[in-house]
C-alpha cells in the first residue's frame, strides 16, 4: 500500500503524542492525547480536521496493555498501522542527546518513513487467542509470587529462631496452597477456552501429539504465533525466541562461537525449554540423539537448544500438515 502521511505514536500509561510525516518526510503536525477512550475519539476528529488520516500508516512501540486499546480502536476504524520493536526503532535513531515523548514520536514517524517499503502492517490475534495470553500471563505473576514466598521462608531459616521459622514456614505454606489452587484453576480456564474454538482445539491437539508438548508449551505457542498464523517457518520462530544460532566472524581476526542471540523473546525459549526432560524421557528418537550427542562431545546446553528447535519444528510441521506426530522408530520397527 502507498502511504502518504506516516504517524509516529509514542504511548505511555496517561498520554499519546503524535508525530505526522508527509509524503516526503516532512513534520506537518504534532500533537499529544489522554490515553483514554475519549482522547482517543479527540485523536481521531484531530487527524479528520487536518486532513492527516487518509492512506495514513501509524506507527508505534511495543508497549504492553498500554498500547492495546489505540491497537483496538485503530482495528475499528480500520487503520492501518504498526507495531515495531522498541529496540530496533532505538539502534535507528543514531546518535541522541536528550529525551522527550515528542522527540521519540518524531523518531517513531521517521522510522516509518525510512522503512516504509518493508514496513508490514499489524493485526490483532483473535479475541480468545488474547484472552489466553492474560490468563497465562497472570498465571507467570502467581508462579513468581509462590517462588518470592518459598523463597523468603527458606532465607528466613538461618537468621531467625525455630519458634518464628516454624510460623512463617506454616504462614507460608497455606498461601502457596492458595496459589497452587488458583494455577491449577487457570490452567482448567485455559483448556476450556482453547476447547471453545474448533480451530485452536484442532492445532492444541495437534501440538500436543509432539512428546514434551504439554498444555503449557502448547497454550504459549499459539498465544505466540497467533494460532500458527504469525510466522511462515518454523525457523523464523525460532529466530523470534533465539533459539537460531548464529555465527560472529569478521576477517581473520574475529573468530567468535556460533552461539544464539541474546536478542528474542526468551521467555518462549524458556518455556519450551521445560518439555526437554519429557522429551527425553518418552521419545525413544530425542532420548537416543541426546545421548549420542553427548558423547560425541558436544556441550549439553547446544544438545538442550538443538533439541527446543526439534520440538518447534515437529510442532510446526503437524500444524501445517494437519495430521498428529508419528514418532519414527513405529515406522522403523514396521
Amino acid at each position: 500500500m502507498n502511504f502518504k502521511s506516516y504517524v509516529g505514536i509514542d504511548v505511555s500509561k496517561n498520554q499519546l503524542d503524535f508525530a505526522v510525516l508527509d509524503l516526503h518526510g516532512k513534520l506537518l503536525k504534532s500533537s499529544q492525547f489522554e490515553n483514554t477512550s475519549a482522547g482517543r475519539k479527540a485523536m481521531l476528529n484531530w487527524f479528520k480536521e487536518h486532513a492527516c488520516l487518509k492512506d495514513a500508516l501509524f506507527c508505534l512501540e511495543h508497549s504492553g496493555v498500554y498500547g492495546l486499546p489505540l491497537c483496538v480502536f485503530l482495528e475499528e476504524n480500520e487503520l492501518a498501522y504498526s507495531i515495531q520493536s522498541g529496540l530496533q526503532i532505538k539502534r535507528s535513531m543514531g546518535i541522541r542527546r536528550g529525551k522527550s515523548d515528542r522527540a521519540d514520536a518524531m523518531a517513531i514517524a521517521r522510522y516509518a518513513y525510512r522503512n516504509r517499503d518493508e514496513i508490514e502492517c499489524s493485526k490483532l490475534p483473535s479475541r480468545i487467542i488474547m484472552k489466553l495470553k492474560k490468563l497465562i500471563s497472570y498465571r507467570e505473576r502467581l508462579i513468581r509470587a509462590k517462588v518470592a514466598i518459598q523463597t523468603a521462608a527458606k532465607e528466613m531459616k538461618e537468621f531467625t529462631d525455630k519458634g518464628l521459622h516454624a510460623e512463617i514456614v506454616r504462614d507460608s505454606q497455606q498461601h502457596e496452597k492458595r496459589l497452587l489452587k488458583s494455577i491449577g484453576e487457570i490452567d482448567s480456564k485455559l483448556k476450556e477456552l482453547i476447547q471453545s474454538d474448533e480451530d485452536l482445539q484442532r492445532i492444541f491437539e495437534l501440538a500436543t501429539s509432539v512428546k514434551g508438548v504439554g498444555l503449557q508449551i502448547a497454550a504459549n505457542l499459539i498465544v505466540a504465533t497467533h494460532g500458527f498464523t504469525r510466522f511462515s517457518t518454523w525457523r523464523k520462530f525460532s529466530c523470534y525466541c533465539a533459539l537460531a544460532p548464529f555465527e560472529y566472524r569478521s576477517g581473520s581476526s574475529i573468530r567468535g562461537k556460533t552461539r544464539t542471540s541474546s536478542l528474542g523473546n526468551r521467555r518462549i525459549k524458556a518455556i519450551i525449554g521445560n518439555g526437554i526432560a519429557s522429551a527425553i524421557q518418552h521419545d525413544p528418537e530425542i532420548k537416543q540423539y541426546y545421548h549420542r550427542k553427548l558423547e560425541e562431545g558436544k556441550h549439553k546446553m547446544v544438545v538442550m537448544n538443538a533439541i527446543k528447535n526439534k520440538l518447534v519444528s515437529r510442532v510446526f510441521a503437524v500444524v501445517k500438515r494437519g495430521t498428529p506426530f508419528v514418532p519414527l522408530h513405529q515406522h522403523l520397527a514396521a
